[in-house]
């Protein structure tokens, strides 16, 4: 039975599709919408309202990248609490029933025909415009590229520990975009950067590294920012300025060419 009635938003959005860039930046959990069929998923209003649900301020931050890059953008439109976009179908925290404290009543029993419908519904049209966007960019392009820069936010504190780094920088086994980028942040005395901080971006990797980036080799990375310094639009106006100063010295260096 379907999940997504006529009123519900479309599981993905795309901006700048035709942007000039060979960069594609992607949010896995953009979005805070839950379909209406789901009632909330039995969450709190007010629960919804935390990192639990989604990335805090990424939207905003994405949208002034894209705009500042003219680079295709791709966010899913759901919350990670109907599915997560950036774990692998089936896998712990697809569908999670607890996340960060948050109770989700809804998952807590998760019939195989109610994950097939999430996933064929919101996963996989998501990912299926994340795969379309890299294969027209490399049609574009003739087969080179796109650097693919996966956008997150993450939590100041977790467990009661304070976590230091206003943007982190993710990478798997390919350092080509993440070394040069976390020197040319360290660079500014203002910003921390956290090196595969506040967490290791190879392991596990996330779907999206694992499904579009490592079958064609692309270069790519995550980032995260810690929430409260985008939860507002003028904080992400600075910190989304910051990492794109950084990005634009390296993207015109080109040091993976070398």
């Amino acid at each position: 039975m379907p999940i997504l009635g006529p009123d519900d938003p479309p599981p993905y959005a795309e901006s700048n599709s035709d942007g000039a860039a060979s960069v594609l930046f992607t949010s896995d959990h953009n979005g805070v919408a839950v379909p209406a069929a789901l009632d909330g998923l039995g969450v709190p209003a007010h629960e919804m309202r935390r990192h639990a649900a989604y990335d805090i301020g990424i939207d905003a931050a994405a949208k002034i990248l894209a705009d500042r890059f003219d680079a295709p953008l791709v966010v899913s439109n759901y919350s990670r609490l109907v599915i997560d976009c950036n774990r692998h179908p089936g896998a712990a925290g697809s569908i999670p029933s607890v996340s960060d404290g948050t109770v989700v009543p809804a998952n807590a029993a998760v019939s195989d025909g109610q994950r097939r419908a999430r996933e064929q519904e919101i996963f996989h049209p998501y990912h299926g415009a994340i795969g379309a966007r890299i294969q027209a960019m490399r049609a574009r392009d003739a087969g080179a590229g796109p650097l693919i820069i996966a956008l997150h936010s993450f939590t100041p504190i977790i467990a009661g520990a304070f976590r230091p780094w206003d943007i982190g920088i993710l990478w798997k086994d390919d350092q080509r975009l993440a070394r040069p980028l976390i020197e040319a942040l360290a660079t500014d005395p203002a910003i921390a950067v956290g090196d595969n901080q506040p967490y290791s971006g190879s392991d596990p990797a996330g779907y999206t590294v694992d499904h579009h980036v490592a079958p064609l080799k692309l270069i790519s990375i995550g980032v995260e920012f810690r929430q409260d310094r985008i939860e507002f639009q003028a904080g992400a106006e600075e910190w989304a300025g910051r990492f794109g100063d950084a990005l634009e010295r390296v993207l015109e260096a080109r040091p993976w060419e070398g």
